[in-house]
């Protein structure tokens, strides 16, 4: 015989059953938070390390900050500028043996970070791409060391994002290598517990105004990709999203030089491969006229250090950018 309760236990049950669904809901959204919050990079002050026989020089100047890193050439050298990801701070200025390897190469190299160190902003939202227009210029005036306004940029992730971006507005960049890149604006990640839900926000603006980018949908498929840090799914249905899409592309073709793409088949942050040959497919139908190639490794995110990358990243440079 089926058990009835009186109304007003029946009335308890229900509200203990939407507490727990709420206190549920509110322990998600904490752990969300928790997990993808922006954390103080491990690469905001300057490294202790610098190899031997290379000069650092730091730069604060009119608000840039970055690392100069040069060798004792008598001579004006070309400048690689080096953008790290969503990690922050001066990732690259941490990679002494790229480093050194890029100078022994005859160039001079510029790590830049552009949030998380110094005095810069905290967190990748509404990064202003004016800032990086003063390390061009900054760089165009060491005339004794500096190749003026003949740029290669190379960029690692949100980095690799930033360098299409940039080389599609600067004529200085006449180069860009794109380590896990995305083909279109994404948004940063939430900065506070109260941003989850307040909107997303682009991760670049110009002119005082954020860029176009293509929102993340609040999913079960984001949920789990926020959780378990492998998030490519996440982005995948995000980019089905067509008119986001469109509004938030970057026009590569418009780079002032020749570009090199390079992912990572296992990529778990997002999907390099897919938005690579996005890429490609832009600056085929744009009938791009400079040199432009679309090499994918097996390995996963950011795994750019390994040989056969580093080899074909430097061939390039060498090739198409020349020292």
């Amino acid at each position: 015989m089926e058990r009835t309760y009186p109304a007003d236990v029946r009335r308890s049950f229900k509200l203990r059953k939407w507490f727990a669904l709420v206190g549920l809901l509110c322990l998600t959204i904490l752990s969300i938070y928790l997990y993808i919050r922006p954390k103080p990079s491990s690469y905001s002050d300057r490294p202790d390390r610098i190899p031997r026989g290379i000069v650092l020089e730091p730069i604060m100047i009119n608000g840039l900050e970055a690392d100069f890193f040069h060798g004792s050439s008598s001579k004006p050298q070309k400048a690689l500028v080096l953008l790290g990801g969503s990690e922050g701070g001066r990732y690259w200025s941490y990679q002494p043996n790229f480093i050194q390897t890029l100078i022994e190469q005859g160039y001079c190299v510029l790590s830049l970070p552009y949030f998380g160190a110094g005095n810069l902003p905290t967190d990748l939202r509404s990064v202003p791409l004016e800032y990086f227009s003063k390390a061009f210029q900054w760089l165009s005036m060491q005339k004794n060391l500096v190749y003026p306004n003949d740029f290669a940029l190379v960029g690692l992730s949100r980095g690799a994002e930033l360098a299409l971006l940039l080389g599609s507005r600067y004529p200085e960049v006449k180069a860009v290598v794109a380590i896990d890149p995305s083909s279109v604006v994404f948004p940063g990640p939430p900065i506070g517990f109260l941003d989850l839900f307040g909107g997303e926000h682009s991760a670049w603006s110009e002119k005082g105004y954020e860029l176009p980018f293509v929102p993340i949908p609040y999913t079960w498929t984001t949920l789990k990709g926020m959780l378990s840090g492998k998030r490519t799914r996440m982005f995948e249905k995000a980019l089905l999203n067509t008119s986001s899409v469109k509004a938030a592309a970057i026009p590569a073709e418009k780079i002032q030089g020749p570009i090199l793409l390079v992912s990572f088949t296992r990529d778990q942050v997002w999907p390099s491969t897919f938005m690579s040959e996005q890429i490609m497919e832009r600056l085929h139908n744009n009938s791009f006229h400079f040199h432009y190639e679309h090499t994918a490794f097996e390995g996963s995110h950011s795994e750019w250090s390994t040989e056969p990358c580093r080899t074909k990243i430097l061939y390039f440079l060498k090739q198409q950018f020349g020292n």
